[in-house]
């Protein structure tokens, strides 16, 4: 009896382990830097705006910068989120339900935000829905007649789950291009340089 109870807790375990690997899918299970890009300068239409925790949302923006010639900004947390991705996942989960918003360590002044006419916004899927760091940014800004075309990494919540739904509902004035968004699983980002370039592409050409 005793070794099917210790069974059982270690099963319950492992579920519980899965399932938070589900609800934070976005990549490695390793943080990169919490460093921004260069600072933007308003110079170019195209904004290509992501938040990255595990690289994989970041692989992606370069590339689409790359295709569409769009200047990069990462969204940044002052407080990073470290390395350790159980400490991440519990973090995220905190914010999420209590709704807190982490002040984030680069912004964009308003008069250079105001250039752009497109903006691609790059996010892992986060506990079924967008990370708390992108909350700030898309409350920060006037994004009145601008358009908005959302990307992410998932780890099964290949439609984005409630994350679509949530830049929409953030992006006052905005036009989202919610069903012609980028869904990629994490696993597969690496490999789909091709596949994220012609997409970007086909919105400007």
């Amino acid at each position: 009896m005793k070794k099917k109870r210790i069974l059982i807790a270690v099963m319950v375990i492992a579920v519980i382990a899965m399932i938070g690997v589900r609800m934070l899918g976005g990549g490695s299970h390793t943080g990169i830097d919490n460093n921004p890009e260069a600072e933007v300068i308003g110079d170019r239409k195209i904004l290509v705006a992501y938040f990255s925790w595990s690289g994989n949302g970041q692989q992606m923006a370069r590339w689409i910068s790359e295709e569409t010639g769009g200047e990069l900004f990462r969204i940044v947390p002052e407080e990073s989120y470290g390395e350790d991705y159980e400490a991440c996942a519990d973090r995220a989960k905190n914010e999420l339900d209590n709704g807190i918003r982490p002040e984030l360590s680069s912004h964009i002044d308003a008069d250079i935000m105001a250039q752009y006419d497109v903006i691609y916004l790059g996010f892992p899927i986060w506990w079924y829905d967008l990370p708390m760091p992108v909350w700030t940014f898309l409350e920060e800004y006037d994004l009145e007649g601008k358009t908005i075309i959302p990307f992410f990494s998932h780890n099964g919540s290949s439609n984005g789950a409630n994350s679509v739904n949530r830049v929409a509902e953030l992006a006052n004035g905005a036009t989202v291009l919610s069903d012609e968004v980028l869904s990629l699983r994490y696993s597969n980002v690496s490999d789909s340089e091709t596949e994220v370039k012609e997409w970007a592409a086909s919105f400007i050409n």
